[in-house]
């Protein structure tokens, strides 16, 4: 193994009881398996099928936030309140994209942040490891989350609107994500926000330690629309 692996897994080991105190406060036992298994089962060995989907911005819905809710782009002097939010971990990764020009949208209720989604206008590594074949009018929509207590609300609708909103701004008529077909809440929130939906395609990866092998399967013409 090489220095930055163990460099990666040294910062891993420092982190997790951090990290893990605020999983469990967020999620209990599940914010505890997502805390680990990025340090630990899925260094080893990962797989995973998923159904990509385009999303035409200019039909996509605007959905506004819940009472009390506002929505706004992740700012510099935002950091210290996202780490009530997010791991350690994550909050490095999150330094990085905003440093590479990734937008990150972030539900506010009051002072506290309750959620986030991002908008990337290129595939790279430390956006997805599995990369789809991003068409240059076309930005990737990734990771959208909210805090368990704010589930069901409209708050991930409104993440989800929001940020099809930041990708038309900037130009792009597409809004491509990644979502597991098992994923249904995801997959209710992607027809709120946007008709004539279509899917453009599958990837299908495995990992096994640093290998990692990802292949991009185009949908079958004919296809129907996905939602």
């Amino acid at each position: 193994m090489n220095q930055a692996w163990w460099c990666k897994y040294a910062r891993d080991l420092r982190t997790f009881p951090g990290d893990a105190a605020l999983a469990w406060r967020h999620e209990r036992w599940r914010g505890i398996w997502n805390a680990l298994a990025p340090r630990s089962f899925h260094r080893v060995f990962r797989t995973g099928r998923m159904v990509v989907f385009a999303q035409p911005l200019a039909s996509a819905r605007e959905i506004p936030p819940p009472e009390g809710v506002t929505l706004a782009r992740l700012r510099e002097q935002d950091w210290p309140a996202l780490a009530k939010l997010v791991t350690q971990r994550d909050l490095e990764r999150f330094r990085l994209l905003a440093g590479r020009g990734h937008v990150c949208v972030v539900a506010w209720r009051g002072p506290r942040p309750i959620g986030y989604a991002w908008v990337a206008a290129r595939m790279e590594p430390e956006v997805s490891l599995c990369p789809v074949p991003l068409p240059a009018d076309a930005a990737y929509l990734w990771d959208l989350y909210v805090v368990p207590a704010e589930r069901s609300s409209g708050v991930g609708s409104a993440l989800a609107s929001a940020r099809l909103r930041v990708a038309r701004e900037r130009g792009y008529r597409e809004g491509w994500r990644m979502i597991a077909g098992s994923n249904r809440p995801s997959i209710r929130t992607l027809a709120k926000t946007a008709g004539d939906t279509r899917i453009v395609g599958e990837v299908r990866f495995v990992k096994l330690l640093s290998r990692l092998r990802s292949r991009f399967v185009p949908a079958a013409a004919g296809q129907p629309e996905a939602i």
